[in-house]
């Protein structure tokens, strides 16, 4: 990894905070939520491997962990309130079991981590050149076509209309994406497609790995979900909270897998309060029943 470049957002003062995006995305990705810790935490929000402007190759969720764990060292960051995303919550979860002196708290926002967070696509996008043709229609779709579906649907939001009517469209705005993909088709075939096939080949490798984990934690845990959740859903927030000792439960309403974006405010304030309670010593049983 000479020469290899690992672009990370940096900004404020106080208790550090790594946030982690999933797949697709980039550290940009949490600039709501940044804004709004920087004036009481330090927050780094690095490019995972294979993203962004970041100049190393995709790796695992194992790779992650060691690298994230490497760049909050380097820094002088350590321990960091962990925030990982959908596949990066994976990531959070083997730091903790792995680097246990770099984290001192974790949130795991419409996270990975149970049997129950894989569905029939994930299975399905690691199936040989079927999968490598949906992995490529998929990124097109999220990173082209779905931004502009939201923008229409967002657009819609602002006319009159019926309060079940307005309700619907937030509903069906919080399952698109908006962040446009670097490249187009061309992207779609190129870095953002070997990427995401990679990740998602990790996914059903280590899965297994991260579930063995969850009961060994020993750090303040938020596990955080949108009730209108269609990738990670409720029920698998339910069950990764409940494996985890001492484990917080947070869902909010009218709020679907895009926390960073739709949630903001809500989430900043949970990461603040599950760093605030690594100070109080042993943790407090939240575990849900």
């Amino acid at each position: 990894m000479t020469g290899a470049r690992l672009a990370t957002i940096d900004r404020g003062s106080g208790s550090p905070v790594l946030l982690l995006h999933g797949q697709p995305g980039d550290g940009a990705s949490w600039s709501r939520v940044t804004d709004r810790l920087v004036g009481r935490h330090r927050v780094l929000a690095p490019d995972r491997p294979g993203y962004g402007s970041t100049t190393v190759d995709a790796m695992g969720m194992a790779a992650n962990a060691d690298l994230m764990a490497d760049l909050l060292r380097r820094r002088g960051a350590a321990p960091a309130t962990v925030v990982g995303h959908s596949w990066a919550g994976g990531v959070a979860v083997l730091m903790a079991a792995r680097h246990p002196g770099v984290v001192r708290s974790l949130v795991l926002a419409g996270s990975v981590g149970t049997p129950d967070s894989v569905n029939g696509l994930d299975r399905l996008l690691v199936a040989g050149r079927l999968g490598d043709a949906l992995t490529a229609v998929g990124i097109l779709g999220i990173g082209m076509v779905l931004p502009r579906l939201r923008a229409g649907s967002v657009a819609q939001r602002g006319r009159p209309a019926s309060r079940s009517v307005g309700r619907g469209l937030r509903h069906v705005a919080s399952w698109l994406p908006d962040e446009v993909l670097p490249g187009g088709w061309s992207g779609a075939w190129g870095r953002s497609r070997s990427t995401f096939a990679a990740e998602q080949f990790a996914l059903m490798d280590e899965l297994p790995a991260v579930g063995e984990r969850l009961g060994g934690l020993a750090v303040p845990t938020t596990v955080v979900v949108g009730e209108w959740d269609m990738v990670v859903p409720p029920p698998a927030a339910r069950s990764l909270a409940a494996a985890i000792p001492g484990a917080r439960l947070v869902r909010l309403p009218e709020v679907g897998h895009f926390l960073a974006r739709d949630a903001a405010g809500d989430l900043a304030d949970v990461i603040a309060s599950t760093d605030a309670e690594a100070d109080c010593g042993p943790m407090h049983d939240h575990r849900v029943p």
